[in-house]
């Protein structure tokens, strides 16, 4: 009886040590798929996102290549599509080609100044008005003409991926036409020339007291 005893003790014992390590087993068969899984999103999302970068670069360059071909428009440009041609149907991109806005704080303080210096009789005040408007004069130009000459380009890629949904890539560049830079620069260099020239004291001229 004793040795039956034994045997059924024996037994149990070792049942309850494939149970635990059936238990082991599972818990890091479960961590490993996690692992495993992790690293095939991982390695699935960098390769989408080269794709977007390829396909973003390819974007840029028809998008300057027609901007170059009809120039600039004073309106914001928007335009959306996909990328079927190309053999990646799930991938969409958005453009907006906009007209940048600069500040014009310049201009408004030196309006301000030569309100206060009108109101003032200190001769410092009223040279630094004289200033501020000859650099409003020649730096308003400029600022028209930055504005004309610059467009914003705004390029977003947009694709989906397995538990990632709306994955985007966001592209922003600055195209520039020269010529009305230029065009710019001189008005604003000739409009300077004229303002000092109107606002210079006439020879003998003196500042009173």
């Amino acid at each position: 009886m004793s040795h039956r005893a034994d045997n059924a003790g024996i037994r149990g014992f070792t049942l309850l040590e494939v149970m635990v390590a059936l238990a082991i087993l599972a818990t890091t068969l479960v961590v490993l798929l996690q692992i495993i899984t992790n690293n095939v999103r991982a390695t699935n999302h960098a390769k989408l996102t080269t794709a977007a970068t390829l396909l973003a670069r390819a974007k840029m360059t028809d998008i300057e290549d027609g901007v170059l071909e009809n120039g600039f428009s004073t309106d914001t440009e928007t335009a959306k599509g996909t990328f079927r041609d190309q053999g990646y149907p799930d991938f969409r991109w958005d453009s907006a080609i906009e007209r940048i806005e600069l500040p014009t704080d310049m201009k408004q303080i030196a309006e301000l100044q030569a309100t206060d210096d009108s109101k003032s009789k200190d001769p410092m005040q009223a040279l630094t008005g004289m200033m501020g408007g000859l650099m409003s004069t020649f730096m308003e130009p400029i600022r028209v003409g930055l504005e004309e000459s610059v467009r914003r380009v705004t390029l977003t890629i947009t694709w989906n991926e397995l538990g990632r949904r709306d994955q985007t890539l966001q592209i922003v560049t600055f195209l520039t036409d020269s010529s009305k830079l230029d065009l710019a620069l001189s008005v604003g260099a000739m409009g300077a020339g004229a303002g000092a020239g109107a606002g210079a004291p006439a020879p003998g001229a003196g500042v009173g007291r």
